[in-house]
């Protein structure tokens, strides 16, 4: 197929979300909202709880428990990350109600995944701040180019440059569509932000400070719901572009997530067709009659 032709197909950011909600609240609510929040929270809270430290304010116990709540925290929320992409993947184009593979299995492969990812997003990180720092459109193009490479380096088992190039690669022509994600990501941020903020003024015994650390754990807790979708538009750009998932299917659900990929739905593989068998001519005799 012409790659100008796979580049107009749709990619819907309705579905991604969609297939984001119902894996989060309908098919596996435990292990997408419950336990992240719980891996996740204690360090978040440690965070927020502790007091700062001033300039100039020597090294005291509290600041060191703040700075290694901050790298664990860190840590922990890209395992937690990783792991959701794989879930994501185990249940991709399988029936309704289909089971994702299992927790520890999903988070096996996120951690070994986890050395990678940590490299990949550090240099994103460096190349968003350098974009941003020097004018607004460079920040945009690379946050745009590089949305993909943290799943390529967990699902496709990419190192950095692979998974920059890859990210390069599926981003061509999806401009509108990645706006599109963008966009209703940040307008369920701000919906949440206004919920907290509202509350804060009709629920006055409670103080300001409060609410804002309860909105920022309910951002934490919803956190799934946009990894999840992020991860199926992953997966559904993978499904059109690349010329072997073409031909073989996109990634399925599989009961081990280092074995090979099942059909749609979990089952048997695609059949190909084949063209019938055409019986051979009737051989001619001598006086030219068949």
């Amino acid at each position: 197929m012409p790659l100008d032709r796979v580049l107009r197909r749709p990619v819907s950011t309705r579905h991604a979300f969609a297939l984001a909600l119902d894996l989060t609240l309908l098919r596996d609510p435990l292990h997408s909202l419950i336990v992240p929040f719980l891996v996740r929270a204690p360090w978040i809270l440690a965070v927020l709880l502790l007091p700062v430290r001033d300039e100039g304010q020597p090294l005291t116990p509290v600041v060191v428990v703040s700075m290694a709540a901050l790298i664990g925290g860190t840590i922990s929320w890209w395992a937690v990350d990783a792991m959701l992409r794989v879930r994501a993947r185990s249940v991709y184009n399988t029936r309704h109600g289909t089971p994702p593979a299992p927790a520890l299995e999903c988070y096996e492969h996120g951690l070994r995944r986890l050395p990678w990812l940590y490299l990949t997003e550090c240099v994103r990180g460096f190349a968003l701040a350098l974009g941003f720092g020097m004018f607004v459109v460079p920040g945009v193009y690379f946050a745009y180019k590089l949305a993909f490479c943290t799943e390529a380096v967990v699902l496709d088992e990419r190192h950095t440059a692979g998974a920059f190039q890859h990210s390069f690669h599926l981003s061509r022509g999806r401009l509108e569509r990645w706006l599109e994600m963008v966009v209703v990501s940040v307008l369920l941020v701000l919906g949440v932000l206004f919920l907290g903020t509202v509350l804060s003024l009709a629920v006055r015994w409670l103080s300001f400070e409060t609410w804002k650390n309860v909105t920022l754990l309910l951002l934490v807790a919803l956190w799934p719901v946009f990894q999840y979708a992020w991860t199926f538009f992953y997966l559904r750009l993978i499904e059109l572009e690349e010329p072997r998932m073409q031909q073989d299917g996109p990634f399925q659900a599989s009961s081990t997530l280092g074995g090979p990929w099942h059909a749609p739905g979990g089952g048997a593989p695609h059949l190909t067709i084949v063209q019938p068998a055409t019986p051979p001519p009737p051989e001619k005799s001598g006086d030219g009659t068949s």
